[in-house]
């Protein structure tokens, strides 16, 4: 599984590890590997604001720019163009690219089926929910 998820404005590309079901985000465009981990979904936003945060910050401390710069011409950032490609996307969906990076910043879900763990998971919480609560 691989999705995008929109954390300060920079995209995240998210995979789950079907074997430990541990959330991967990894930022793109940046001059540098910033990711973060999660086991919940609801828990990848706030994971990467932190992983952005220190990134930045550690970006700031040496005097570097955090964005990765485009090679060859014409100059400028692979943000741009990563951009540029939400909007194609956003456009054959019949969206702006204001709502298609909105959409991409709602609470993450994951665009697949539950596995049958994720399931048994989902039943106990609902069981303790209505038992316990």
């Amino acid at each position: 599984m691989r999705d995008i998820l929109i954390v300060g404005g920079l995209p995240a590309v998210v995979t789950l590890d079907p074997a430990t079901f541990v959330f991967r985000g990894v930022f793109v465009g940046l001059d540098g590997e910033v990711d973060f981990y999660a086991t919940r979904a609801s828990e990848l936003p706030e994971k990467g604001t932190e992983a952005l945060k220190l990134f930045l910050a550690a970006c700031q401390a040496r005097n570097r720019h955090p964005l990765q710069r485009r090679k060859g011409l014409p100059p400028g950032y692979v943000l741009e163009d990563i951009y540029a490609e939400f909007k194609a996307i956003a456009a054959q969906r019949g969206q702006s690219l204001e709502s298609f990076v909105e959409e991409q910043r709602q609470p993450f879900v994951p665009k697949r089926e539950p596995s049958e763990f994720e399931k048994l998971i989902a039943h106990q919480e609902e069981m303790d929910r209505h038992y316990f609560c």
